[in-house]
Parts: structure tokens; sequence; C-alpha cells
């Protein structure tokens, strides 16, 4: 995990701004909440997700700048290679944040010191790590970390080491936390003093989880992270170009040649890596994601004109290499079954593949209440579909 990650990801971009109260998120005027703050700026009162405006009146002297998303989820890009240096199965959960498989390792403390080493190395950002059983509890722990010593809860200690800690750190929806807060409920430890049965009744879903985790169990499963397709075309210029219009010019006619691969496999680019050689053997490499990922000429056009209008160049182009990032599906409607019908076989198959992937059941079967209630919203039910 690496801590106030926007916030390392800025002072690393403006190292002038280190020491200052940093909100990341927009300008005050804006109808924006916090993304991330520094701890000179928490210290003020300011808060992840609380309005710019409200942020502004807490800390009026902080340094407002917008998030970059598309930049965080390049850096960490970068951070999640260097974790699959030590293990091919790296779970990406957001940017700042991601889990890996060390179960074969034996000097785990020293695997950590070298992985936040190198993190620190090659992008100069500080990152925590915690060691456990489970997803869940190793977050927690690096949580509690600090960079130089990493935190390893030994295996049947989970219970024991999570019971401290504030319920709002649980994975669940915000009204379930609210629900506790009103039940006197503080602590994550509290929830283990009640059944299973008496959380699933008040709680649904978020109840069977809230128990698990307080009694140190961690169901949730490691999905390593999928790497973005990647389609690469170049073009040669008999002549080096050295205006933005015969580049793009160029590129467009790249373009051409790539946009149909991506059409016919019926995805979209999220993201245009362009690599300009030059005449003296030179050569200047960018990656500009879009705003909305695409899958015609004109927003990735558009991208690379506004990076070529301020860019500089030492010398006229000679080469141009285009590597485009792909995502998502073209507006197609996928069915679940392949055969276009739903069996229960096939239902329970699916519900059991989500419910390891996400530590309980996420899909439930609207059933009938008999005998039938008089009012409309009592008359139906919701149950788990393999009931």
């Amino acid at each position: 995990m690496v801590p106030s990650f926007a916030v390392q990801v800025a002072l690393a971009a403006s190292p002038a701004l280190r020491g200052q109260p940093l909100v990341i998120g927009g300008q005050p005027f804006e109808s924006k909440t916090v993304y991330d703050a520094s701890p000179e700026a928490t210290a003020c009162g300011v808060k992840v997700g609380m309005p710019l405006r409200e942020a502004y009146a807490f800390c009026p002297g902080a340094k407002f700048v917008p998030a970059e998303e598309w930049r965080y989820r390049q850096v960490f890009e970068g951070i999640a290679d260097i974790l699959e240096r030590s293990s091919p199965a790296v779970d990406v959960e957001r940017p700042g944040c991601a889990c890996l498989d060390i179960g074969a390792v034996r000097d785990e403390a020293g695997l950590c010191r070298e992985i936040v080493r190198q993190i620190y190395g090659e992008t100069g950002l500080s990152a925590c790590l915690g060691v456990s059983s489970g997803k869940f509890f190793a977050r927690i722990a690096a949580l509690t970390a600090p960079p130089e010593a990493p935190v390893i809860v030994s295996p049947g200690q989970q219970r024991e080491f999570v019971a401290p800690f504030s319920i709002d750190l649980l994975p669940c929806v915000r009204e379930s936390i609210e629900r506790l807060r009103l039940l006197g409920i503080r602590f994550i430890g509290e929830l283990a003093l009640f059944s299973r049965e008496a959380l699933v009744t008040q709680f649904g879903c978020d109840g069977a989880l809230m128990h698990d985790l307080a009694c140190g169990i961690d169901r949730s499963m490691l999905v390593p992270r999928q790497k973005p397709e990647l389609l690469t075309e170049s073009v040669s210029l008999d002549s080096p170009a050295v205006s933005t219009a015969e580049i793009l010019h160029s590129c467009e006619a790249v373009l051409q040649r790539l946009l149909p691969k991506i059409r016919q496999r019926g995805r979209l680019c999220r993201e245009v890596t362009v690599r300009l050689d030059f005449a003296p053997g030179t050569s200047q490499e960018r990656s500009l994601p879009l705003k909305e990922p695409a899958a015609s000429t004109g927003p990735v056009l558009s991208r690379l004109r506004t990076w070529l209008e301020t860019a500089r160049f030492p010398s006229g182009v000679t080469e141009i290499v285009l590597t485009l990032s792909l995502t998502g599906e073209q507006g197609k409607k996928l069915s679940l079954w392949p055969d276009g019908k739903m069996t229960d076989e096939g239902m329970s198959g699916a519900v059991e593949k989500l419910k390891l992937r996400f530590g309980y059941q996420p899909i439930k079967r609207l059933k009938e209440v008999s005998p039938r209630p008089v009012l409309p919203e009592k008359r139906f039910t919701l149950t788990d579909v393999t009931e």
C-alpha cells in the first residue's frame, strides 16, 4: 500500500510543494470532493470525501490541485510491474493498493523491505507493506506499518489483530456501518460477540462478511491483474516532419491501420503511447490516456494534437510508432450463457464463482412472500439464488 498515493505522486512531480498543505481534487469553487490530502491539510481538519469548499474553510492556505486519475493509474501500473518481480499473482485493488501472493517465501520481512526499496528507488514513492493470510488483514497491517518495517500477522492471530480497529475499515456499504454505530458498535472485535445468524438477519450479505472478518476469516480470493492488450504500428517518413500538421497526418495514417483491428476484437482504446524518432538517432516517448475509451480516430488524434502543440523536439521526426492500450467492450451486450438459455445449474455455477470472488453472494432471487401481505412493499423478499 502506498499511503496518500495521489499526494505522493503530486509531490514527486512538484517537490516545491513539500511541507505545504495540499488538497487533491480541484479548486475550492468546484462542486467536487477531496480526492486526497497531505498530512498538513488533514491536521487542519480536511478529510477525504468532504466538499472542496468545506476543505477550503478548514484550510484556506492549502494548495488545491486537480486529481489526475490517469496519471495515478499509469504510476501504479509501474509499481505493479515491480511487484510482479516477486510474485506472478498481483491483485491491483485500486491505485495505491495491491495484494500479492508470497506464500512460498521464507524471509517475508526481507522480501518486503526489498520491495519497498525498489518502489522508492524507481518511483520516489514510499510504500507500506503488511503480510497476512487474507487480503483484508494484510491491508489493515499495511495501514499500521511504517515503510521501513512491514507488519506481519502470524497465522491464527488475525482475530486478535483486527479486533481493536474501527468498523469504518470494514468493506461494507456505508448504510451498514451507520447502523452499527447506532447499535453502539465501534470496533471490529465487538462483532465476534454476535452469532453469524444474528448479523445476517440484520445486515444480509454484509452481516456474513463482517462476522467472518471479525472472527479472523477472509474468504476473498486473490485475482491476478490482467495486463492490457496492446496493438502497435509504425510509419517511416521519407523526409523528416517538422510541423504538428505533418506529424498528425502520419499518425492518422497509422491509426487507420490500427483501429479496424480494435473493432474486430470488440475493444476500445483507453491509452495511446507515441514514440517519435528523430534524425540524430534520438527518440521521445509519451503515454497519453484518453478521457473516455474510444474506437475512432477523432478522440485519439485530439489527444495527440494537445500534446504535440506544447511539445518541443530537437529535430525533424523520421519515424512514428503508436501503441494502443485496449480495454472494455464496444457496446456489445454479451450473454451470461453461451446458448442464450438460463438453467438452474448454470446459474448456481455462476453464483458460486462470484461468491468466491467477492467473499459473499452478490446475486439474489426475488421471491413472493406467502401468505400475501397487505402492503405492496412487503409482498416480495430477496433470497440467495441457491436457496
